[in-house]
C-alpha cells in the first residue's frame, strides 16, 4: 500500500491550474465509483456540476478577449464555492474508514502517517560543571554543548545519565565509570561514602530519549573527595578533559 505523510498546507492546489486539475480528477474517480468512496449518485452529480462550472469559468480567463473583471470574479466565486463543497466530501472520505488509503491518494486527499516518526539517538554532549564541594559531597551542573548558557536539554533527550569512577586518580575512559542514575532535573547532589575520602571522582554523563537511545560521552570532570577538610577546587584534569568548575566559581567548604 502507498504511504503518505501529514503534510502542512491544503492538499487542494490553491493555483487555478492546480485546482483544476484536482478537481476534475475528484469529480471523475467519485463519478464512476461514489459508493467506492462512501458517496452516493447524488454526491456525485453536485461535485460533477461543480468540476464543469468551474473548467468553464476557468476557461474564458485564458483569452485575452473574454478575460474581464466580471468573469475573473465568476471564476474566483466557483473556485471558492466548489473548493469548500469538496473539502466537505473530501473530510467525509478521509475518515470513512472503509475507504482505502490507496483510494484516498487516487483522489489527492492526505493519509496521516499513523506511526510516529522515531525520535532519534542525541547528536551532541553535556556539558559538566563542578559547581560545589562539601563534605563527602560534589554538586553537578549540567547543559548542553551546543547551548551552554542554556539549562535545556537538546531536542529529544529526556533524562541525563550520569556515570562516575571513584579511585586514587582519574580517568579519560567512561567504560571505567559506573551508572549513578538518569535524572531530569538541574543540579545532580552526589554523595559518597568516607572510606572514599581522599579519592579522586571523575564524571562522565550522556544524554538519554525516551526509548533509551543514548547520545556521546560527554568530556570528562573530575575532582577530589574531602570529609571535613577543605576540597582542592581542580585535582586532576583527564586528557582531553575540563577542570571542574567554569563559569560558576566552585564553593568550597569543610
Amino acid at each position: 500500500m502507498t504511504k503518505a505523510y501529514n503534510q502542512s498546507g491544503s492538499y487542494i492546489p490553491s493555483t487555478d491550474a492546480g485546482f483544476k486539475d484536482w478537481l476534475n480528477t475528484f469529480s471523475t474517480l467519485i463519478a464512476a465509483d461514489p459508493g467506492k468512496y462512501g458517496l452516493d449518485a447524488s454526491d456525485a452529480v453536485i461535485i460533477s456540476n461543480l468540476n464543469t462550472q468551474y473548467a468553464a469559468a476557468y476557461q474564458t480567463v485564458q483569452s485575452n478577449s473574454t478575460r474581464t473583471p466580471n468573469s475573473i470574479a465568476q471564476k474566483d466565486a466557483l473556485k471558492a464555492s466548489a473548493t469548500a463543497s469538496c473539502r466537505v466530501y473530501a473530510m467525509m472520505i478521509k475518515s470513512n474508514v472503509a475507504v482505502s488509503n490507496d483510494d484516498k491518494l487516487a483522489l489527492g486527499i492526505h493519509v496521516d502517517d499513523t506511526t510516529p516518526t522515531p525520535i532519534p539517538a542525541p547528536v551532541t554532549a553535556p556539558l559538566l560543571n563542578i559547581v560545589s564541594a562539601f563534605s563527602g559531597t560534589h554538586q553537578i551542573r549540567y547543559a548542553d554543548e551546543n547551548t551552554p548558557a542554556s539549562r535545556r536539554k537538546p531536542a529529544g533527550a529526556i533524562q541525563i545519565e550520569l556515570y562516575v569512577y571513584v579511585a586514587t586518580g582519574a580517568t579519560a575512559n567512561p567504560d571505567d565509570a559506573k551508572f549513578v542514575g538518569a535524572f531530569t532535573k538541574n543540579p545532580i547532589l552526589y554523595e559518597f561514602d568516607p572510606v572514599d575520602a581522599n579519592k579522586t571522582a571523575t564524571y562522565f554523563a550522556r544524554w538519554r530519549t525516551q526509548r533509551g537511545l543514548v547520545g556521546p560521552w560527554s568530556l570528562p570532570v573530575a575532582m577530589g573527595i574531602a570529609f571535613g577538610g577543605p576540597v582542592e577546587q581542580q585535582m586532576f584534569v583527564p586528557t582531553g578533559g575540563q577542570p571542574a568548575g567554569g563559569e560558576d566559581e566552585l564553593k568550597i567548604a569543610a
